[in-house]
């Protein structure tokens, strides 16, 4: 009985060791989507935005530096035409006591696939010139991502329009000037979302244009292809500019999304 017990035994083992090998060889061969490549103004805004989370107390900070610019409704910047916003400082001191109240977030990773929805929303808009969340065939932010995966949680998407700093776009959505909801600021400082995806490029009208698609989570559609930015003029999108006043500073009012 010995030999036929140690016989068993050993193709049990060689069973085990099979079953396995094929588990790990099966799963070393499932492909992730490959991580999106930013340009420097998508990395930057993505950047920017992940600071706030971090550190909601100093934004509140570069908001309260511009008391001074307004007068009433009308913000007017040193050397710069004056705006005039829709709510004044009452918008930025509403921002300002939400970001004191808050609290430190993690940051937003990047999805392939947030990326490319934020992409084609991007290419479409770069070529007719319109404004706003439908697409041209009239599809919303659910139905833009459906191509690229499956997102979980909420879902949801900012847009800007101009040629502001990755500073000045943030701060911008952040007081959310005539936005009763103020669905732009929670979304960015939300901890339901933990995924995001950024494109930038150029719009006909306002030079250039920005979308953020966030999501609670999201499952990426393994794709043979990158994300491909569109090329667009530099702009001064760095990060850690120590610029603080909000975007749309030119006089002519930019819409939002």
């Amino acid at each position: 009985m010995k030999p036929r017990l140690i016989t068993l035994s050993a193709v049990s083992c060689v069973l085990a060791l099979a079953i396995c090998y094929s588990h790990q060889n099966s799963h070393s061969q499932t492909t992730k989507a490959p991580a999106p490549t930013l340009s420097k103004a998508e990395q930057d805004l993505l950047n920017e935005i992940n600071l706030a989370r971090a550190n909601p107390q100093e934004y509140a900070g570069y908001l309260e530096k511009l008391k001074p610019l307004f007068k009433g409704k009308a913000y007017s910047p040193a050397g710069q035409a004056t705006l005039e916003t829709q709510e004044g400082w009452s918008a930025v001191e509403d921002a300002i006591k939400f970001l004191r109240a808050a609290k430190p977030l993690g940051p937003l990773s990047t999805s392939q696939g947030l990326c490319l929805a934020a992409l084609s929303h991007v290419k479409d808009q770069s070529k007719s010139g319109a404004t706003g969340h439908a697409g041209g065939d009239r599809t919303m932010i659910e139905d833009r991502v459906k191509p690229y995966g499956s997102w979980q949680g909420g879902i949801g998407e900012n847009l800007g329009y101009g040629n502001e700093s990755a500073r000045e776009l943030l701060l911008t959505w952040l007081i959310d000037d005539g936005f009763a909801s103020r669905g732009h600021r929670n979304r960015i400082m939300s901890d339901s979302y933990k995924v995001a995806g950024v494109s930038c490029g150029p719009h006909p009208e306002y030079g250039a244009m920005c979308v953020l698609t966030l999501a609670g989570g999201f499952i990426d559609k393994v794709t043979p292809q990158p994300v491909t930015n569109i090329s667009m003029k530099p702009t001064n999108t760095t990060a850690n500019s120590n610029t603080s006043k909000p975007a749309n500073t030119s006089g002519k009012k930019r819409p939002r999304g």
